[in-house]
């Protein structure tokens, strides 16, 4: 081989090289300083992701956000005291099937409604991709005195989450639906309107948000009693415009594209919004988890009117009640014994705790996501800690008075149950239904 055959492949070997090099730094450029194309690939990464965990999941029992591990191996009644606590019938939505039940203060099955999405949908307009079942839940519900229902589906694995609402009567046939990315809350005003949550991906950068998009943006909606949609607003909106904009500089980097995450909407009627000096009647509390934040918005002059932070974390279900202060659930804010989770009480004037429940060393409190909480008409409060599938009660000393944890688990693994996603207690005064399982469960 002669000298010059050397040199020559000599020089193509460094310039491929060299041209590599090039690529790789101009790889991460691109990324760093989010160049075109870069967002495609990364878009790409994250749907690719997703269908992995889709495809490795073969039902809803492979999934532990679904069926975590609980400190108890059994379920049902486990305290029950019937002087001491708020006695009626408990609705809650579990996430070992698209269920919602309606149990007696002895965790007797009094009243279910089904709703398989399937039945419900049997060719979504709104989801791209057909998906099983096993990957839906219900999510929150609203009982009418009747027996309707409304029902909101999630989805597990996929984004956007929220896969609809629907109203099913008391023997679970449909009445409505409505074909959106419905997540996480409905509320019904008096006047019947119906106040709902849902999501859209946004490929455009969102005024005042310094993070890139795509990103989930949520919106209140505003649906007919009938089920027809009158008004949507979203929450970046109504935050710009009013005066408190300075949130949309919270959303953070790790919140992964979900930047509000909001999880509570409650219409505010006359006799609450008699008791706050800042609200109007039909005004909306809302509650943001990725930032903290729980506000009111004005839905005719679309702009938040009042917001705060607290002393929470990932806090879910804010609720005003009758004595003028607040009631949530504070997922992630204790920092003492117990576990990170709380309920607390407290003033919104001047943010003062004036109660607050924890768990101790031998009962942990804790939900890292989702839970509630209800105060019921003799000061009792009602918890939900969802993922240790546990429903309690709780006097104003704090005494637990009832508790409930799911029977609902994992074949072969008593260990795992189904997540509770949120509970509500009913005088049984204020249903007028029949309900189905009543005969059959009495003695």
């Amino acid at each position: 081989m002669n000298k010059g055959t050397v040199k020559q492949r000599l020089f193509i070997v460094a310039l491929v090289v060299s041209i590599g090099f090039l690529l790789f730094v101009a790889g991460i450029a691109t990324r760093h300083f989010k160049l075109w194309p870069s967002q495609i690939f990364e878009d790409a990464e994250k749907a690719a992701r997703s269908w992995n965990m889709r495809l490795r999941s073969h039902s809803r029992y492979d999934n532990p956000s679904m069926f975590p591990k609980v400190r108890h191996e059994k379920g049902g009644i486990f305290q029950y005291n019937a002087e001491k606590a708020y006695n009626g019938f408990t609705l809650f939505t579990s996430r070992h099937s698209q269920i919602v039940l309606l149990i007696s203060m002895e965790g007797e099955i009094v009243h279910e409604w089904h709703f398989p999405f399937s039945s419900v949908w049997t060719n979504p307009p709104h989801i791209a991709f057909p998906v099983s079942d096993d990957f839906i839940t219900g999510r929150k519900a609203h009982l009418y005195p009747n027996g309707d229902l409304l029902a909101i589906y999630v989805g597990n694995g996929d984004t956007p989450w929220g896969y609809g609402l629907v109203k099913i009567d008391k023997n679970s046939k449909v009445i409505w639906k409505y074909a959106e990315h419905v997540h996480h809350d409905v509320d019904v005003g008096s006047d019947g309107k119906i106040y709902t949550l849902i999501q859209e991906i946004t490929t455009e950068k969102i005024p005042g948000i310094a993070l890139a998009p795509p990103m989930i943006e949520d919106s209140i909606v505003i649906l007919s009693p009938q089920g027809q949609e009158l008004k949507r607003l979203s929450i970046s909106n109504v935050f710009r415009n009013s005066d408190f904009s300075s949130i949309l500089k919270w959303p953070a980097n790790n919140s992964k594209g979900d930047i509000w995450h909001t999880n509570t909407v409650e219409v505010l009627d006359k006799q609450f919004a008699a008791l706050f000096p800042f609200l109007k009647e039909g005004q909306v509390l809302v509650s943001m988890r990725n930032v903290d934040t729980i506000a009111v918005i004005d839905l005719d002059n679309e702009r938040v009117v009042w917001a705060t932070r607290g002393p929470w974390h990932w806090q879910h279900d804010p609720d005003f009640l009758s004595n003028g202060n607040m009631l949530i659930f504070d997922n992630l804010g204790h920092r003492g014994k117990g576990g990170e989770s709380r309920i607390i009480e407290f003033d919104p004037m001047t943010m003062e705790i004036i109660w607050q429940y924890t768990g101790d060393d031998k009962d942990i409190l804790f939900s890292r996501t989702m839970s509630s909480q209800q105060r019921l008409p003799n000061g009792n409060t009602l918890i939900t800690e969802s993922k240790n599938g546990r429903i309690l009660e709780v006097t104003r000393e704090k005494e637990i008075v009832w508790e409930f944890l799911t029977p609902f688990r994992v074949p072969n693994e008593p260990q795992r149950a189904a997540t509770i996603n949120g509970a509500q207690r009913f005088h049984p005064d204020s249903l007028n239904f029949e309900f189905s399982n009543l005969k059959q469960n009495s003695p």
